[in-house]
Formats: C-alpha cells, sequence, structure tokens
C-alpha cells in the first residue's frame, strides 16, 4: 500500500503551507511523499523550504498550454478575492479562470499520474496533530475511504447546492442521493483511478476535454464531484468505506479567530481527530495561527 498528500497553494499562503509540510513530516511516515502544486513564477519559493520529503510541482506541467497564466494580475491587491483571474483558456477566454476553480483543476490533474493507492488532498490551511496513518484511509480490501456527511448540504448552502447540481450536469446522472449530502472537507481521500474514471465520465458525457470543461465552470467542486460519481456510477464495492467524520476539527466561514477564540477552538479539538484547520477565507491573523500551531501541538 502507498499513500501520497497533495497541496495546492500560492506564494500569499507559503507561512500556513511551511507549518503544514512541517507538520506532515512529523506526523506521516517517511515513505509517505508531499507534493505541492503551485504557479510557475512561486516554485522557487517554495523549493527553499528545501525538504526531501516535499516535491514542487508547477501548474505550468500538469495543465495543456492553452491555459495562459495570469497570477501576477490576480494577486493585484485591490481585486476583491472572489473575482481574481487565475489563468485564460487561450482556445475559450470566456469566462477567464478563478484561482480556486484553477486549484480544483490541478488536482484533478496530478492524482491520476500519483501512482499510489490512495492521495489525500490537505489545503495549505491545515495543520496535522496527531499521527496519519493509511490505514485510516484505506480498508484491507482496498477500498478507499470516502468522507460523506449525509444532509451535509441544507438548503442555506446555495453555492454547495449549485455545485451539486454542476456535478450531477457534468457526470450525466439523476438527483439519484436523496439526502443532500456533502463531500468537502480538511482532509479528503481520493482513489486515483475513480479520480482518472470519472473524469472519462465528465468528457463522455458533454463532449469536450475536461479540462474545458472545469476551466469554464462557474460554480464546481472536485469533491462534491467525487463523492458523487463514486456513490452513482461506481463500481457499489469501491462505496464499502464511507466516514461522516472529516477527521479534521474546522474553522469555516469568515470571520477571522482572536486569541480568546482560538483558544476555545483548540481546546474543543476532539480526541481523535487529526487535524486543525482555520479556513484561509477567514482572514485569521498570522500570530493567531501560529498559536493554534503551537497549542494545538501540546494537545
Amino acid at each position: 500500500m502507498s499513500l501520497a498528500i497533495l497541496t495546492t497553494s500560492h506564494r500569499p499562503d507559503f507561512q500556513t503551507f511551511v507549518r503544514l509540510h512541517e507538520s506532515v513530516v512529523r506526523h506521516t511516515d517517511p515513505a509517505v511523499r508531499h507534493i505541492v502544486a503551485v504557479p510557475g513564477m512561486d516554485v522557487s519559493l517554495f523549493e527553499s523550504i528545501g525538504s526531501s520529503r516535499l516535491d514542487v510541482v508547477s501548474e505550468r506541467e500538469v495543465l495543456p498550454r492553452r491555459f495562459l497564466s495570469t497570477t501576477g494580475l490576480a494577486r493585484i491587491p485591490r481585486i476583491p478575492r472572489g473575482f481574481r483571474v487565475a489563468a485564460v483558456n487561450a482556445t475559450r477566454p470566456w469566462p477567464p479562470i478563478r484561482g480556486w476553480i484553477l486549484q480544483q483543476m490541478v488536482k484533478l490533474a496530478v492524482v491520476p499520474e500519483l501512482g499510489v493507492d490512495v492521495a489525500l488532498i490537505i489545503d495549505s490551511d491545515v495543520l496535522l496533530v496527531r499521527p496519519l496513518e493509511e490505514s485510516a484511509f484505506r480498508n484491507s480490501d482496498g477500498v478507499v475511504r470516502l468522507y460523506r456527511l449525509p444532509d451535509g448540504i441544507t438548503p442555506q448552502m446555495r453555492r454547495h447546492r449549485a455545485q451539486r447540481d454542476k456535478a450531477l450536469e457534468l457526470l450525466g446522472v439523476d438527483a439519484m442521493e436523496t439526502d443532500s449530502p456533502d463531500y468537502i472537507a480538511g482532509i479528503v481521500s481520493w482513489d486515483p483511478p475513480l479520480v482518472r474514471d470519472m473524469l472519462t465520465r465528465i468528457e463522455e458525457t458533454t463532449g469536450r476535454r475536461w479540462q474545458d470543461v472545469v476551466g469554464s465552470s462557474l460554480d464546481f467542486s472536485e469533491f462534491i464531484t467525487y463523492g458523487t460519481y463514486v456513490m452513482t456510477l461506481a463500481d457499489p464495492a469501491r462505496r464499502a468505506f464511507i466516514g461522516t467524520r472529516s477527521y479534521s476539527h474546522s474553522h469555516w466561514g469568515t470571520t477571522p479567530l482572536t486569541m480568546g477564540t482560538a483558544t476555545e477552538f483548540v481546546d474543543a479539538l476532539p480526541s481523535d481527530d487529526l487535524a486543525v484547520h482555520v479556513q484561509s477565507n477567514s482572514s485569521t491573523d498570522e500570530a493567531v495561527l501560529r498559536f493554534i500551531a503551537e497549542r494545538a501541538a501540546d494537545k
């Protein structure tokens, strides 16, 4: 059995990524590789970490040449984060590709080529705090764990609902799941061959290359699309290992944590969670993030 960890990141998240990688080295087997995919202009920065456990991949290496990076423009401070353009598809320039969509495309491109049994997708804003074993994500029959939270998508979660509808559209299936499950978490495990099969299905359904389809999507979630594929189209045997716990103690939303709320957050860490996750959109101060890392290390 083999496991690799994939993170997509960029220069603004460098400090949080360094903490994540240090926690990966501390809490995983030495054979586990950590792959980070970043914009081409950020490769040298991430290589400066100088870790023997880290492989730095340029986004340009995994995406077709027709996708032209606009990362420099995307970093203009006055542009709202949600509207920053990361790339343009030269053959279909509208709509331009936002950063969070491009990162999803990179994940989907990299995972099928990893040559491992389990791919763990962990974002930069996650921090491992306890030992991570492959057995938590792949059972003795070789089935990779699928995180699935029944009724996790509520009527108020408009973006999640749009992403679910997009997944059904791209996969060409009806709404066969009646409990509106959520598949998004701080740590997500994927079966690489199933990711490859899912991308093939998208191309068969749409008649277009999957990169073009995803790149032109305004509402898309790689996690929801993968989970929907597994539950509706994959061999039923590949659904034999489903978990409703994310293993990640998360702070979602846009409200920044303070020293006080950060203390409460870490102290509420369940004893069997493997990580803490403070969503980058919360704009939590760097000093508070360092405090969380130090306090969580003592749990």
